[in-house]
């Protein structure tokens, strides 16, 4: 739950610094705030624990499908900045209490009850009052 909150804090505030998202994936309205189903899928063996684990995206290439995991560059030093932000801000928070704040009315996942697993638009996350607070 941490970690999908975390990712959505992240991409909020990527839309809104950037204009563009840093993920190529959407953030679902499930029962306990924003989730990118993916993500979820690729680490719910591990519930609540440690991930150990990195990510992994598969890509067509001339071989056929070949897997890799993302990693922002070294050399982007905007994306790292914001990175060690998001981690600054909302890394102490546990999975519930950051799922508490993307809960909060006027946020982008509250703006549909009860969570229907719609996507939360880009438009949305950029304007989330629970994130960014009604700023």
């Amino acid at each position: 739950m941490k970690l999908q909150k975390l990712m959505y804090f992240t991409q909020a505030w990527y839309l809104r610094e950037r204009g563009f998202p840093l993920l190529d994936d959407h953030f679902s309205r499930w029962q306990y705030g924003p989730v990118i189903p993916a993500i979820y899928h690729e680490f719910k063996a591990y519930e609540a624990g440690v991930i150990t684990q990195p990510a992994q995206t598969l890509s067509a290439d001339s071989d056929g499908w070949s897997a890799h995991v993302p990693a922002v560059p070294k050399s982007d030093r905007d994306t790292w900045a914001l990175l060690r932000v998001i981690a600054q801000r909302y890394g102490g928070f546990s999975g519930p209490q950051l799922s508490a704040i993307t809960h909060k009315a006027g946020g982008a996942w509250a703006r549909v009850s009860p969570p229907d697993g719609s996507v939360i638009t880009h438009e949305q996350m950029k304007s989330d009052a629970a994130v960014f607070g009604g700023k």
